[in-house]
């Protein structure tokens, strides 16, 4: 007689991802309130909770890839939200411009997208970039829904400008750094990838759901109760328009033209 071997029970997908959302959490809230509670030393423990969470992830996704692709592909998507964080704080706030800083982590953030895409062989039409004139529209419609979401927001944080002055030439290049760091580089990431992945591994609703809140957690910086819930908000229109109508480039546009009218220009034009 041979006794039967017993499995160890995993954690539902759920249980894992939360988990790691938590730690992500976590993470920016020692980052933001750190140095109101001990000066820098908790911005530094924030910031190498993201790296272990980025290499647990990794770490977490290559271990999984036999047995599960499906989880495999969405921690290593997930990984993404902690790099953001690793590229953004590993430039000197002092030395470089908001504008300058944007453009230098850009770089190194989209190659790592990149990176990731291919890795997961992921199309252009599996990113939803691929236009077509049918749809141009809609997401035309989208896109420009960033200048009312852009006033929201700067009644709600009144932030400074992250240019000197109101020209062409400082507006257009700080355009530029806008549509690449947080247009481009951040609908890959979060409505591109991630989500497509959650989806996968989680259904539709709470696929949305986890992507949605893992983008408004690294808005926690912002100190905002009001922003985060108008930022999760969204993130669920966000995603729920590119479920819908399966393109990038509405949301890319709304997100980018957001953060123009709230940095660029509403600063100059409704300041008190």
């Amino acid at each position: 007689m041979t006794a039967g071997l017993t499995r160890t029970p995993r954690l539902p997908r759920w249980a894992v991802l939360a988990t790691y959302l938590g730690v992500l959490i976590a993470a920016e809230s020692l980052i933001t309130y750190g140095a109101a509670v001990g000066g820098t030393g908790y911005q530094e423990a924030g910031l190498s909770v993201h790296i272990v969470l980025l290499f647990a992830l990794i770490l977490h996704s290559a271990l999984v890839w036999g047995t599960s692709p499906v989880m495999s592909s969405l921690l290593l998507a997930t990984s993404l939200a902690s790099l953001i964080r690793v590229f953004s704080l590993g430039i000197p706030q002092y030395t470089f411009t908001t504008i300058e800083r944007l453009i230098l982590v850009s770089a190194p953030f989209l190659a790592s997208i990149l990176a990731v895409a291919y890795v997961q062989r992921l199309r252009l039409r599996d990113l939803g970039l691929m236009p077509t004139w049918r749809g141009v529209p809609i997401q035309a419609a989208i896109a420009l829904t960033g200048v009312p979401l852009g006033l929201i927001e700067y009644a709600i944080l009144r932030p400074e400008a992250w240019i000197p002055r109101l020209d062409a030439s400082a507006v257009l290049a700080g355009a530029l750094a806008i549509f690449l760091a947080t247009g481009i580089s951040e609908e890959l990431v979060f409505r591109g990838i991630m989500l497509r992945r959650a989806v996968e591994g989680l259904g539709p609703t709470a696929g949305l759901l986890f992507v949605s809140l893992t983008f408004t957690s690294l808005h926690i910086f912002f100190r905002s109760a009001a922003d985060l819930t108008f930022v999760f908000g969204v993130a669920l229109f966000y995603g729920y328009v590119v479920l819908r109508w399966k393109s990038l480039w509405g949301v890319i546009g709304s997100h980018s033209l957001g953060n123009v009218v709230l940095y660029l220009l509403a600063p100059f034009f409704l300041a008190a």
